[in-house]
């Protein structure tokens, strides 16, 4: 590459690195800019600017893909490569004045999402009016779109994914695998420096006996799993404990769902900035991540990178990482028994074994370092922008 290329970064939530979607762009725009690369963006709040936070706010909000394309037809001229999230561009390159290089990026594919809603309302269905018609505002304020989602990856030059499992849909039944490719997420290597640092003895780990999960609480990454999966790890260790970090919901509504009374065996932490991550997981014995549906899964990453051995559901994203490993850590979805029984062979394990796992783990973590994908990200955008000359 003779000269910076110019990249403008398109995403309809908030540039907030504590949100899994944004963190990805944002994080690769740091390695880019690192690189040499001059990297703009235009996100939610650029978009609505007198927007409240609220999510109620959301639903009387003008169409963020209207916002989106008004931004591009006036500065598409500026840049070499135009990124947005799946759905966010729904229009031809003539339609928004592009030139260059159009991308359609998924932080998790429209579709495997649409499939996790036809799951939820029959595996889950709500018993109350209350609590349907929460259900429905929640799956109204994260509906995909999927019309917009579609025609965007049909009109973008390239479609980035983050797990093969969505590069295989995209190939075989969107038919548009020739302009596919994968791409999972990282971390940065400040990041991992810290996360490794963090890791503790096994033998105050498995003291500890701490299992920990990361992630919203819902019905997606396992809610409605938990309470089985607490009394069944429990029953087999009395000494167990429990963290779980960056619920957003209160410990009240949490332990609500668990059907427990406060134990101090359950730690619950609604929420916490990124830099307490390391000290929070240094301790613990187990990651735990019964998540039914990720587009990758920083939980499961940054966990492997603090040397825990995490045991998760055998789903997009999670078994890019966990596929790396001899030992069974991908346990079918909804089997919370098994899922439990894995758990409990982690807690109970011997120090020397232990320590070899935990060791494999930071290692296994190494092989996804923003640096390097953010290289080879651009090479390929590299390959695409010649063809276009």
């Amino acid at each position: 590459m003779n000269k910076p290329l110019r990249i403008l970064t398109i995403l309809h939530m908030p540039w907030d690195r504590n949100l899994g979607g944004s963190r990805v762009q944002l994080e690769l725009a740091d390695e880019f800019q690192k690189m040499g690369h001059e990297v703009e963006k235009f996100d939610y709040c650029d978009a609505f600017r007198q927007a409240a936070s609220s999510p109620l706010q959301r639903l009387t909000r003008a169409s963020f893909s209207a916002k989106a394309k008004a931004f591009v037809r006036a500065n598409a001229h500026r840049f070499d490569i135009i990124d947005a999230h799946q759905g966010n561009l729904p229009f031809s390159k003539q339609e928004l004045g592009i030139k260059g290089l159009l991308l359609a990026r998924s932080v998790g594919l429209y579709a495997f999402y649409e499939e996790f809603a036809k799951l939820e309302k029959t595996k889950w269905p709500p018993k109350r009016k209350k609590t349907a018609i929460a259900n429905w505002l929640r799956s109204w304020l994260s509906r995909p779109d999927t019309p917009d989602c579609f025609r965007s990856l049909q009109t973008s030059d390239l479609i980035n994914v983050p797990n093969h499992d969505e590069q295989a849909y995209v190939r075989d039944v969107l038919g548009m695998g020739d302009k596919c490719f994968v791409f999972p997420f990282g971390l940065s290597q400040q990041r991992q420096q810290a996360l490794v640092q963090a890791v503790q003895p096994a033998t105050v780990r498995l003291a500890n006996k701490q299992v920990v999960f990361i992630g919203t609480w819902g019905s997606r990454k396992g809610a409605r799993d938990w309470a089985e999966i607490v009394m069944r790890t429990k029953a087999k260790v009395p000494e167990v404990r429990f963290l779980f970090l960056g619920t957003a919901f209160s410990p009240e509504a949490v332990l609500a769902d668990l059907n427990l009374p406060a134990y101090d065996w359950i730690e619950i932490v609604p929420r916490f900035e990124g830099e307490e991550l390391p000290k929070l997981l240094s301790k613990a014995t187990v990651g735990a991540f019964p998540s039914y549906i990720e587009g990758f899964g920083f939980a499961v990453l940054e966990k492997l990178a603090c040397g825990l051995p995490t045991v998760a559901y055998n789903v997009p994203g999670p078994r890019e990482m966990l596929r790396h490993f001899d030992n069974d850590f991908m346990i079918v979805p909804g089997d919370v028994e098994q899922f439990s029984n894995q758990i409990v062979k982690l807690l109970t394990m011997d120090e020397v074994s232990y320590s070899e796992i935990s060791k494999r783990c930071i290692e296994v973590a190494q092989f996804f370092s923003w640096s390097r994908i953010a290289k080879e990200t651009l090479d390929v955008y590299a390959k695409f922008l010649d063809v276009q000359k």
